[in-house]
């Protein structure tokens, strides 16, 4: 009988062991896993890469009102490529503001909205439809692992410099970089910027319009929201530059209905 129950009680105890062990391996697991909807961005050598090229987020989010956001977050994915510790991953402003009208993204802003950035250092990052700032941003400092995970404060500004911000989507574009502390020199880069459509008071379908046409915007995207009908005016593919146009055809899809070669005079 006292053999039966040694045996009982060291079943019982490799069983708690086990699930013990389980437990741990899942709370590592969780700890080190990716948020979806983040940046995810890994280093190879010396460039960047990420999980995707564009990212949508929401003014009208529940953690920061109709005006600010902390998403997306940036999430490094370590396991694919991490940077050196002690290095700082940073975002270079390009382009401009677009704002898109509900038919078209254009370089008006209707009530001179734009949309700053603070970074890890309390800089301010400014968008407008006139430009950006020149200053480089600041994410965070790699850690031990290489890794990086932050959330940057959005916010959307009208020209009375009131948290304000007409009724449509705005998009901004940055390149993500590492450099060592201190220093604006990067060490690795993105080839491609990283674009992201912040929505403003826009129902969803209407805005996922507005997101897919941002996906191909080339300084004069065109969208007529009476025949669904897309036109692109350059997208550059293998090295030349094409004209496009598209249909609309539901469930935030186009279909590809013409192309034409675009040739340069210069």
């Amino acid at each position: 009988m006292i053999k039966q129950l040694k045996i009982v009680c060291n079943t019982i105890a490799l069983v708690v062991l086990l699930s013990t062990t389980h437990a741990l391996a899942e709370e590592d697991n969780h700890e080190h896993e990716l948020h979806g909807g983040d940046i995810q961005p890994w280093r190879v050598g010396a460039e960047i890469f990420a999980n995707s090229a564009l990212f949508e987020t929401d003014f009208g989010d529940l953690s920061g009102g109709p005006f600010v956001t902390d998403d997306p977050g940036i999430d490094v994915n370590v396991q694919e490529g991490g940077f050196t510790p002690g290095n700082w991953l940073r975002y270079q402003p390009v382009g401009q503001l677009f704002f898109w009208d509900g038919t078209q993204w254009t370089d008006v802003a209707p009530n001179g909205e734009r949309i700053e950035i603070t970074d890890a250092l309390s800089n301010v990052i400014s968008y407008s439809t006139g430009g950006v700032s020149e200053t480089a941003g600041v994410i965070g400092e790699a850690d031990s692992n290489g890794g990086v995970h932050e959330h940057l404060s959005f916010a959307i500004f009208d020209a009375s410099n009131t948290p304000n911000g007409s009724a449509g989507a705005y998009r901004i574009q940055f390149k993500l970089f590492e450099s060592l502390p201190q220093s604006d020199t990067s060490v690795s880069i993105a080839t491609s910027p990283t674009t992201i459509v912040f929505n403003r008071g826009l129902e969803t379908e209407s805005f996922e319009l507005a997101v897919a046409a941002a996906e191909n915007l080339n300084d004069n995207s065109v969208f007529v929201d009476e025949t669904g009908a897309l036109t692109i005016q350059r997208v550059k593919a293998s090295g030349t530059v094409y004209k496009v146009k598209m249909q609309y055809i539901g469930n935030s899809q186009f279909q590809l209905t013409e192309v034409e070669e675009v040739i340069d005079a210069h």
